[in-house]
């Protein structure tokens, strides 16, 4: 018997005896005593509410009217579940661990027809990120940064926080977004002591420090700060069609996306870009390039203009064509091709 098969059925034995020992959970289970008071606290983790008694006839019991509600999924339920923990393997999300157990949890409630059912979807199913040689492998790339469950849990807590960067840089900061670029996570923070936006790896994180409640800042406060400094929108992008297609694959991290019609066939993007920040100039021109030709500048300042002209320079560079081409010396040489043609059929006729 697997861990989560014993755990699932220690749980109903629990329920249905009410006060139980660990010894009688040693003998029932076959289980040492060290596993057996592991398997008692990932019950409790789950929810199950227990209560425990020293002495000879000390034991634990099930508080009264706190049992765990009967929880069961029909065919459909369980094939939608496992394929939505199918359709994140190899994303980098946090609280894997957490999901390859709710995957386990899932096959063994189900029968044996429905784990059946459940194995064939995954040879099945083949997602974007899905290894095609070995649909049932989990790649390394899957394991987001080890800080990025961390600071998850201690924003559900307190979303002002003190984060210690490399070599020792410490800066106040309310977490806005955590957000996922290009396999990598990143943190869309307000910087509360330079009262201005910042955009920070989570990899670059060494530690964090939750600010004490008594210096806590109101969040109306901080968000009305943000909206201050927020500079007017000086990149607008009008989109269709395939760029569509490619902002829902791979969307703008930080600006929201407004349809121009109840359709939403035609839409547009405004944002703010630092035209001094030369690395964010070249991370924005690579995203616009991949939207595709349906993607198009309104308006830009001059500099993301070059930057654009830049890469595309750059690209076309590797090629051995001609990158601009000249019609007045074009047509120079189309004529001269021309009239050795017929230079050489002249002389072939005679």
């Amino acid at each position: 018997m697997t861990r989560t098969a014993r755990v699932n059925t220690m749980m109903r034995y629990i329920n249905n005896r009410q006060f139980f020992t660990i010894a009688e959970l040693m003998a029932q289970f076959h289980v040492s005593r060290s596993t057996a008071i592991r398997d008692l606290n990932s019950i409790q983790e789950l929810g199950m509410p227990l209560t425990a008694t020293v002495g000879r006839e000390g034991g634990y019991a099930v508080m009264q009217n706190q049992l765990l509600p009967a929880v069961q999924f029909n065919s459909e339920e369980l094939k939608a579940l496992f394929v939505s923990f199918l359709a994140t393997l190899n994303t980098q999300l946090p609280y894997l661990q957490n999901r390859n157990t709710l995957t386990e949890k899932l096959l063994a409630i189900a029968s044996q027809t429905q784990q059946d059912d459940l194995l064939t979807l995954q040879e099945l199913l083949v997602f974007s990120h899905t290894n095609r040689a070995n649909t049932k492998l989990t790649e390394l790339t899957d394991h987001a940064p080890a800080m990025l469950k961390t600071i998850l849990n201690a924003c559900l807590t307190n979303r002002q926080l003190k984060l210690q960067l490399a070599e020792s840089t410490t800066i106040t900061v309310w977490i806005r977004h955590v957000f996922s670029r290009q396999d990598a996570w990143y943190l869309d923070a307000w910087d509360l002591t330079n009262q201005r936006l910042q955009e920070i790896a989570v990899i670059a994180v060494q530690k964090i420090i939750p600010v004490s409640q008594e210096h806590t800042l109101d969040p109306a406060t901080i968000t009305a700060a943000i909206k201050a400094a927020t500079p007017e929108p000086n990149v607008v992008i009008n989109l269709k069609g395939s760029a569509l297609q490619q902002f829902r694959q791979h969307p703008h991290p930080t600006a929201p996306l407004q349809f121009l019609d109840p359709f939403q066939q035609t839409a547009k993007l405004e944002c703010y870009l630092d035209p001094t920040d030369d690395q964010k100039m070249l991370a924005f021109v690579r995203w616009f390039l991949y939207l595709g030709r349906d993607a198009t500048w309104v308006t830009a300042p001059r500099a993301l203009y070059l930057a654009t002209q830049d890469e595309v320079f750059h690209q076309m560079s590797a090629l051995s064509i001609p990158l601009y081409k000249n019609p007045e010396e074009d047509a120079r040489q189309e004529a001269l091709t021309r009239n050795a043609d017929e230079e050489d059929s002249d002389s072939n006729e005679k």
